[in-house]
């Protein structure tokens, strides 16, 4: 189970930092436009917000089940519940809100209504965004954590 928990976070690390620093700069860089690239990386992200959330109840219950079998640190428990409780916020809530004000900024933009309501469109959605960073950066560092704290822990069971 230990290993199987490594495996998999390992393997959502990989995912985040090759969507997050390859593929989505990518797309805004080739896509010349700007809501055509939005609508891209929105559908990337939601396909990954749905095995995000799986994969992170999973690791919950690895490490609910690890710390009752393996006696390893009780920190895997709070650490799992924080990753399960940002991928849960980007599928539940993150996701869907930047999917809705990108579709009301492309529409306020195409309609030639942008004015004073297009402008706090663009301001809530850049917050969302930056919310989306900004929890992207903790889920790397929790899963970083999530990685080593297990392979300290095996590795000291094998000596």
């Amino acid at each position: 189970m230990l290993v199987l928990s490594v495996i998999l976070s390992s393997m959502w690390l990989a995912w985040t930092l090759l969507v997050d620093f390859f593929v989505i700069p990518a797309v805004f860089a080739q896509v010349p436009d700007f809501f055509m690239a939005g609508h891209l990386g929105i559908t990337v992200f939601t396909r990954l917000n749905q095995l995000e959330f799986p994969l992170a109840s999973l690791l919950f219950l690895l490490s609910i089940l690890q710390v009752k079998k393996y006696t390893t640190p009780k920190l895997l428990i709070p650490l799992c519940f924080l990753l399960l409780g940002i991928a849960g916020l980007y599928l539940f809530s993150l996701t869907p809100k930047l999917t809705m004000l990108t579709e009301a900024w492309e529409y306020a933009e195409r309609m030639g209504t942008l004015g004073l309501a297009g402008e706090d469109v663009q301001q809530l959605h850049q917050s969302y965004h930056r919310t989306y960073v900004a929890l992207d950066s903790v889920k790397i560092l929790l899963l970083l954590i999530h990685i080593t704290v297990i392979g300290v822990f095996l590795s000291r069971r094998n000596r």
